[in-house]
């Protein structure tokens, strides 16, 4: 239980999930390394399984459990942990260097965050999916607005039915579970932060429909049918698409040069 508000589960450390990215995580809330993501928690945890307006209340329990702390602290023994600096050099020299964490720790040295963003997308690396997926979710979170977010969110919809693909090495493979098992548990945790940022676009856009896109899925969904899911979202993301085009048209905010977020900071 500890492990669904630990840093693996949480959109900050985007590389990482309950089953997928061993090693060292690193958050882009506090922009540090963390050393072992399954202790490690802090109050600005966003998790990667459910909406956030879904799990409001437990996050919010969570955030006041953790107030006093002001960065990345221990979830079992409630230590403070050093802000960790990434270091591709150290990385070489140690024989720890992950292509991965590499490209997601230079998300602050790159503009625009957009563009850095859609590099993740269109993949079928199951790591790099989980990465794309996380990632708008916390960028969407951070700019709080469907208008700088749903370029970003059409992206997730158009990878939303691919498989995601993972070797051996990318897995956490515990004692008891074969790497076919925990393959099967790392295509879910894809799956669920996938449609979990749908949801959330719905919600900060108030389309209703796609706040609550998991209740269309519901039959492959509920009995966590991937094949059948498949099917599903194939045929139903061309309306979510269609229905994000149509309301940034609405808006007069398709694609409008004035006021993209071309130029934006990082945020």
């Amino acid at each position: 239980m500890l492990e669904l508000f630990s840093c693996r589960n949480c959109v900050q450390n985007c590389g990482q999930s309950l089953n997928i990215g061993r090693g060292h995580g690193f958050c882009l809330q506090h922009n540090s390394v963390i050393t072992e993501p399954a202790r490690t928690t802090c109050k600005y945890l966003q998790r990667k399984d459910l909406p956030r307006f879904a799990v409001d209340e437990a996050m919010r329990e969570h955030a006041a459990e953790f107030a006093l702390f002001t960065a990345l602290v221990t979830i079992d023994t409630k230590e403070p942990l050093p802000r960790v600096m990434y270091s591709e050099r150290w990385c070489w020299e140690h024989g720890a260097y992950d292509s991965l964490t590499n490209a997601i720790a230079q998300y602050f040295k790159t503009k625009p965050a957009w563009a850095f963003i859609q590099s993740f997308s269109g993949g079928l690396d199951g790591r790099r999916s989980l990465t794309h997926a996380a990632i708008v979710r916390r960028y969407m979170n951070h700019c709080n607005s469907w208008v700088s977010s749903y370029r970003l969110t059409l992206a997730v919809i158009q990878d939303v039915d691919t498989d995601p693909l993972f070797d051996d090495l990318s897995l956490i493979i515990p004692d008891d579970l074969s790497p076919d098992e925990v393959r099967i548990q790392a295509l879910w945790d894809v799956i669920f932060c996938r449609l979990s940022g749908i949801q959330e676009y719905g919600w900060h856009a108030g389309l209703g429909d796609l706040m609550w896109a998991s209740d269309r899925v519901n039959g492959g969904l509920t009995e966590l049918n991937w094949p059948f899911l498949k099917e599903e979202l194939a045929k139903i993301k061309k309306d979510w698409t269609e229905m994000i085009i149509g309301h940034a048209k609405g808006q007069d905010a398709f694609l409008n040069q004035t006021g993209n977020p071309d130029d934006e900071e990082n945020p």
